[in-house]
């Protein structure tokens, strides 16, 4: 597994070039408003991106693309200008949006804790709209899972699920099995209507929010499923990241632990 988006978490194309086809579908949706394009998209631009889509494959250079076309989101036309039609940095974007959303983190923090204090605020501020029996039950829903709702991970599931649900029609393909045997109302249910209140509030105060803010949620999703992936491939012994299906570290030929084969039935749509 290349781990070069962990080098620099501000390092958006390197960060999407581990990326999966569904997860820059996502991406692409936002980006491109389900591919009726916006105005501040190019048109040659949206047809690239929904021919990627429609292929189910992103070459290297159509990722960072993607990548490019987000941090253009960022500033405005006026500003891009100045910077070479380059736009802002994804550190100063994802900045923008936790202040946006009222988030709170160090001044100077690297992108990956901008997101995970984005994903903090998202989950708690509709937890927090929950009667304590709603709390309750959504959390003890996750019994028997080994991920935690409140973890970084967990929470980035259940948020950009609910984002994707809302905003795309539909929810995000995960491999836990979750929404299988709990059913779409464990994040559809009371959090869900908690959290499109949320929405509906921060998504008034500006079309480029409509954008950035889901597409920063997506992207701390994908940092968190590819941070947990390259956790499961790291040899106990020698720390090497080794392939996903290896049996031996490629290191030290230390034994690796065989996981069970994941779920490959797509989270419901909600249509």
């Amino acid at each position: 597994m290349d781990t070069t988006f962990l080098k620099d978490s501000g390092d958006l194309s390197a960060l999407l070039g581990v990326a999966d086809v569904d997860d820059l579908n996502a991406l692409v949706d936002y980006i491109t408003d389900n591919g009726a394009g916006r105005v501040a998209l190019a048109k040659e631009v949206r047809e690239r991106f929904v021919a990627c889509k429609s292929a189910r494959n992103y070459p290297s250079a159509d990722r960072g693309a993607i990548a490019s076309e987000i941090t253009l989101f960022g500033g405005n036309s006026i500003a891009n200008m100045f910077r070479g039609g380059k736009g802002v940095s994804y550190t100063e974007l994802a900045g923008d949006v936790g202040t946006h959303l009222k988030a709170v983190y160090a001044k100077g923090a690297d992108a990956a804790t901008i997101e995970e204090a984005i994903l903090s605020k998202l989950y708690n501020d509709a937890i927090n709209e929950m009667t304590p029996e709603q709390r309750l039950h959504f959390t003890s829903s996750w019994n028997g899972f080994d991920v935690s709702p409140t973890s970084a991970y967990g929470m980035s599931v259940v948020v950009a699920y609910v984002m994707a649900s809302m905003l795309l029609g539909r929810g995000l393909p995960v491999a836990m099995g979750i929404i299988a045997s709990r059913g779409p109302g464990l994040f559809l249910g009371p959090f869900g209507v908690a959290f499109s209140s949320i929405w509906s509030i921060a998504e008034l105060t500006g079309a480029a929010y409509r954008v950035t803010v889901p597409c920063v949620v997506q992207i701390a999703y994908i940092r968190q499923k590819a941070m947990r992936r390259m956790q499961q491939c790291q040899c106990s012994k020698c720390a090497k990241i080794n392939v996903a299906d290896a049996k031996f570290c490629s290191e030290c030929g230390n034994p690796m632990p065989q996981k069970a084969a994941p779920s490959t039935s797509l989270v419901a749509s909600i249509l």
